[in-house]
């Protein structure tokens, strides 16, 4: 799939989990980009790397599956490969679904200015200070997608 085909295909989807909150459908297509390398990674439909802890969701059922996934322990070091659970889905609109669910219903998101940020850049940060990700990179990376590729015009749209 091309990144026009992949933004085409999920463009209403994650705008429809956005509304409603404060989240920018920017940095949730550029995270659904980078965690599902554009759809080649949506294991068990899951397209944003959600690991399967927590409480059951109204669109995760508490289902997992493994996988191989890169961790950073140390931001000077390089990731190392580990195999953990990660939720599994019915669909990848459940996933995007569960993604906004997820980010709201854990408090560090919010303690971390994710619901507060004025703008793309802002939220981008906040969710790397949350600890989405354990990638010291990834507030640039989404950035660096979301500019790429004009994600911030889904922002605009949304209005």
């Amino acid at each position: 799939m091309t990144p026009s085909e992949f933004i085409s295909k999920y463009r209403i989807p994650v705008t429809i989990a956005t509304l409603n909150t404060n989240l920018f459908v920017s940095v949730k297509m550029a995270q659904m980009i980078l965690e599902s390398a554009w759809g080649e990674r949506i294991i068990g439909n899951n397209a944003f790397g959600i690991k399967a802890a927590g409480q059951k969701s109204p669109y995760w059922g508490g289902d997992s599956i493994d996988a191989n996934t890169f961790e950073y322990y140390n931001a000077d070091q390089n990731p190392v490969n580990i195999r953990t659970a990660f939720r599994a889905y019915e669909t990848v609109t459940d996933s995007i679904k569960d993604h906004t669910y997820f980010l709201k219903q854990n408090p560090r998101y919010a303690l971390a200015g994710v619901f507060d940020a004025k703008d793309y850049r802002e939220q981008a940060y906040a969710l790397a200070r949350a600890g989405y990700a354990t990638d010291p990179n990834y507030a640039q990376k989404l950035i660096q997608i979301i500019e790429q590729y004009k994600l911030n015009e889904l922002d605009q749209k949304k209005k």
